[in-house]
């Protein structure tokens, strides 16, 4: 049985692949309405401004974040908080490099009307669930001297980083490593002494 579309998911769907497949220059509700075959005014029935609409495409992102780091904290010994919070890089450069359009949104505050309800919430989650497990870490020794918001940010900021450098094709021509889950293996084992093994593909 086919499930019915709503027209604001719809612009929001098609807001995210226009953003994939084309980046962020050129994106605008006119643009989108017509890509999803809907009038020039539809996206204004439910979104009043283009900042608006690029804040629930942020918001799905910051979940789709979220239950990468999920899937990949899966994979290792749950009673271990260091090796759940190395595997947590793995799943957050692979949701980078599977939704490149929407990971380059979702931290544009000109972009994003950052004052969404929605846009708060997933994004405030996704930087919680790092929090925690950074404060999962600190129980058994890591750095538990440090702020636990200020150590998250700077670890974040250090995938973020190599993601980034990853889908703007910097990273290969200068370290000549192709493989990104071989240079978070380096992050980890410079920021924790140890990289876990996950799969490629973990369940």
């Amino acid at each position: 049985m086919r499930v019915a579309v709503s027209t604001r998911d719809r612009l929001v769907d098609t807001a995210r692949t226009y953003l994939d497949e084309e980046g962020i220059d050129g994106i605008g509700l006119r643009e989108i309405a017509r890509r999803a075959g809907l009038s020039h005014g539809a996206p204004l029935r439910h979104f009043s401004t283009l900042g608006r609409l690029l804040a629930a495409v942020a918001a799905e992102g910051f979940r789709d974040l979220y239950a990468s780091v999920e899937v990949a904290i899966s994979t290792v010994d749950r009673a271990d908080p260091m090796a759940r919070l190395a595997a947590a890089s793995f799943g957050y450069v692979r949701f980078a490099a599977g939704s490149p359009g929407v990971f380059g949104l979702m931290f544009r505050s000109d972009l994003c009307d950052t004052g969404d309800p929605e846009y708060a919430t997933e994004g405030g989650a996704a930087f919680g669930q790092l929090v925690e497990l950074v404060v999962d870490a600190q129980a058994v020794g890591f750095h538990p001297d440090l702020v636990s918001a200020e150590l998250a940010g700077v670890l974040w900021s250090t995938m973020h980083g190599l993601a980034s450098l990853h889908l703007h094709a910097a990273l290969a021509p200068t370290t000549g490593q192709t493989d990104l889950d071989a240079l978070v293996r380096i992050a980890n084992l410079l920021a924790f002494g140890a990289s876990p093994t996950i799969s490629k593909e973990p369940s």
